[in-house]
């Protein structure tokens, strides 16, 4: 929908003769003494360079933030004075405890401290040095096209609520923002990996992608932060970490184990979303409880789909071959069995217990429990 200014500034007088009078070195000055805080920050820790948390300062920071933002809808800066005609950028998320975490801040920075780039953070060229077998690698392949699907849902699920999210939670945008990067960054390397390894990109998923659509297609942020950053990314974590031990490719183990700091931080902000939901909210616990009744069957979904789990059992297993997929069967009952032991124990810690009351606690109980 487009939105229309009420001057055209072609067309504005006022603005050709302030445009000449200033010009003409006749300053108006008008911002000079702008009724705002004069503070000087500085870095508190030279190693960790100059951080948002060093200018948490007054009406400049996030700790004052109220509940309820109520006077500022425009684009303007935190603390800067606010003047007559700001347009209303329409902002529906306004209540702090909708989005916030107490670990945003230093979440972000921590993204930037530890990017890392697919192009020349991965050792592209070991795959060619020290290739996987042949059904190792198709299955590589596979595993890589699904993580590919999922990375691209989790970009899009902070790109699809951050311009709805009021201007004053700048340090939460940051981070949002910050998390499409990550999530960019892992629709690259999973690409890439598929297609450097010969076999190129194999199936895509519809359980998966159904799954996932309804994941990105909450109806509330609150909703969707918790089913992406802490449900789903309970299992693309474990899975990480899974392949990074089980795998004999150092290319893949890098990039597991690089994709894994960025998925922790996601967890790490979607527990801590919750939990300060809750905190301030402690009256949608029972609404929570009831989208995860609706919604965790999504979880089982795509870690059920064969083009997930299938290409997981055969590099847990090491081969296509009946006793290899029989071995790596039972590694991958023992990784989705955990998968449910930390995504519950990671709902304890936001304020969610659902041990007695999630489906997935016996969908993914490992037989060997």
């Amino acid at each position: 929908m487009a939105y229309f200014g009420e001057k055209n500034f072609f067309e504005d007088e006022e603005l050709i003769k302030l445009q000449e009078r200033v010009f003409s070195g006749d300053l108006t000055l008008s911002w000079w003494d702008a009724k705002t805080e004069h503070v000087r920050c500085a870095p508190h820790d030279p190693r960790r360079g100059f951080t948002y948390d060093d200018c948490n300062v007054g009406s400049y920071g996030y700790t004052g933030l109220p509940e309820f933002v109520r006077k500022n809808y425009s684009m303007a800066a935190r603390g800067s004075e606010l003047v007559p005609d700001l347009p209303d950028l329409g902002y529906a998320i306004n209540r702090k405890s909708d989005v916030w975490s107490d670990n945003v801040a230093a979440l972000y920075e921590e993204a930037k401290t530890r990017r890392w780039v697919p192009a020349l953070d991965i050792p592209w060229a070991e795959l060619k040095r020290a290739p996987l077998a042949d059904d190792l690698e198709t299955a590589m392949s596979q595993l890589c096209t699904t993580l590919e699907e999922i990375a691209l849902v989790l970009m899009e699920v902070p790109s699809r609520w951050v311009f709805y999210i009021n201007q004053e939670f700048l340090e939460l945008k940051s981070y949002l923002c910050a998390q499409m990067i990550d999530e960019a960054r892992h629709v690259e390397v999973f690409r890439k990996r598929a297609l450097a390894g010969g076999k190129g990109l194999k199936r895509a998923s519809a359980n998966a992608e159904q799954a996932l659509k309804e994941i990105l297609c909450a109806d509330t942020y609150v909703e969707c932060s918790l089913a992406a950053n802490v449900m789903l990314n309970s299992l693309v974590l474990a899975v990480f970490r899974h392949v990074a031990a089980v795998t004999r490719s150092v290319v893949d183990q890098q990039i597991c184990r690089l994709a894994m700091q960025d998925t922790a931080r996601e967890i790490a902000y979607g527990v801590g979303h919750i939990r300060y939901h809750l905190t301030h909210q402690p009256h949608r616990q029972d609404f929570l409880h009831d989208y995860l009744d609706r919604s965790e069957h999504l979880l089982f979904g795509i870690a059920g789909s064969a083009e997930l789990l299938e290409p997981l059992i055969v590099l847990s297993g090491g081969g296509v071959e009946p006793a290899a997929t029989s071995a790596g069967a039972r590694r991958v009952r023992r990784l989705l069995a955990v998968v449910g032991d930390e995504y519950l124990g990671r709902l304890r810690a936001a304020g969610l217990e659902r041990r007695e009351r999630s489906r997935l606690v016996s969908m993914f109980a490992s037989p060997a429990q």
